[in-house]
């Protein structure tokens, strides 16, 4: 409704006179109200669009088929919507040592606090603001990025690179599928270095629309997950073992959930993960993309599994089962986040070695005997984020 159309409205359900109408209109008051409600109005419109625009674009997330290859989608930044969140998660774990090395890099549609970083939303095309927190452990945890950081997408023909670079140190993976090249440094020297490649057996990638809103199409998330097998350098010592690279742009409020993802010494995995949208109840949701043990390329489904932990001494455990499954997990090393807009949302991850492991499957059972010795990654997210 125009301004004057809405006012006009105002007064005769006020009951003025209609002969004073004109010599209200004509006040320096309603003139004032007229432009004023004229501005609100474009601007409320030119908001609108513009998020209707935004909405729009980001759509084609849940189009696979505009993605000739995960790699497009990899290596990208996003035009994110309202609740929009985009980041790259890269995992590396040695199962037969306990070195285990993660690289985060993320960003938001509005600023957000990650540990001690304020993260605007500033950049363009090729480079954005974002927090990194990339750590690793090896005879000892070091933390080589915790801070705001300027994060990079360039693209050739026969290569595209994604690099973050700090105050403290840089993060980068570079290459093509099934090839690239990952390098973590602290204070200009390499605390971490691999060489990655697509396994033999296996998913070796999968892009997946983790859910759609069923109220409205504009919300919901998808990710690329790559499986690979690597060969670098830590310490000084050379390791092998496998690599988990993600990326994963969600247009949702952050609720609490529990990852779990845990290497095998001869080639096993298991992936486990429960979204907890209402906290610490028995309302869990899970996805086809996680809860399998995968050996030798085959995914097993152990069915319904529940995660708990506790302090045992000044270690944290634990404890993964079902109804055929049982493993047992002891951390050693601890990253933790904390994310702050308007509310809190906690974020830590535990490098954890499994103690114990028994699954059973069409009357076979597999025990560490088996699988070899398993290091992995625990998620333990709490809180929200709006």
């Amino acid at each position: 409704m125009k301004a004057k159309n809405l006012i006009s409205f105002i007064l005769r359900q006020a009951a003025v006179p209609k002969k004073e109408w004109k010599k209200i209109h004509s006040s320096a008051l309603f003139q004032s109200i007229a432009r004023r409600a004229s501005q609100s109005e474009t601007e409320w419109r030119g908001k609108a669009k513009s998020f209707a625009g935004k909405a729009n674009k980001f759509k084609r997330l849940f189009q696979k088929k505009k993605f000739t290859h995960p790699d497009d989608f990899f290596f990208s930044f996003e035009d994110l919507p309202m609740f929009g969140k985009e980041y790259w998660f890269l995992y590396f774990s040695a199962p037969k040592s306990d070195c285990q090395a993660v690289f985060t890099f993320g960003r938001a549609d509005v600023p957000v606090k990650v540990n001690n970083t304020s993260v605007s939303v500033a950049g363009d095309n090729s480079k954005k603001t974002c927090a990194a927190v990339c750590w690793l452990y090896g005879k000892k945890k070091i933390v080589a990025i915790d801070s705001l950081s300027t994060v990079r997408i360039a693209k050739t023909r026969s290569s595209s690179c994604l690099e973050a670079k700090s105050s403290e140190g840089s993060a980068s993976i570079c290459g093509k599928y099934p090839k690239f090249e990952a390098v973590l440094a602290k204070g200009g020297k390499n605390v971490f270095t691999a060489s990655i490649s697509a396994p033999k057996k296996g998913t070796p990638y999968e892009l997946v629309e983790l859910f759609r809103s069923p109220v409205t199409g504009d919300l919901g998330a998808v990710m690329v997950n790559y499986y690979f097998k690597f060969r670098g350098k830590m310490g000084g010592k050379q390791i092998y073992g496998d690599a988990y690279l993600q990326k994963v742009v969600a247009v949702i409020p952050l609720t609490p959930w529990n990852w779990v993802r845990v290497h095998f010494a001869k080639g096993a995995a298991m992936d486990f993960f429960a979204a907890k949208p209402l906290g610490d109840t028995p309302a869990e949701l899970h996805f086809a993309c996680n809860d399998y043990l995968e050996i030798n390329g085959i995914r097993l489904r152990p069915g319904e599994l529940h995660l708990e932990s506790w302090l045992f001494g000044t270690r944290r455990k634990w404890l993964l089962t079902g109804r055929h499954f049982f493993m047992s997990m002891e951390t050693y090393a601890l990253q933790p986040f904390r994310m702050k807009q308007k509310t809190t949302f906690s974020y830590d991850e535990y490098f954890v070695r499994v103690t114990d492991f028994a699954y059973t499957e069409k009357g076979k059972t597999y025990t560490l005997a088996d699988l070899g010795a398993g290091s992995g990654i625990v998620e333990d997210a709490y809180g929200y984020l709006f």
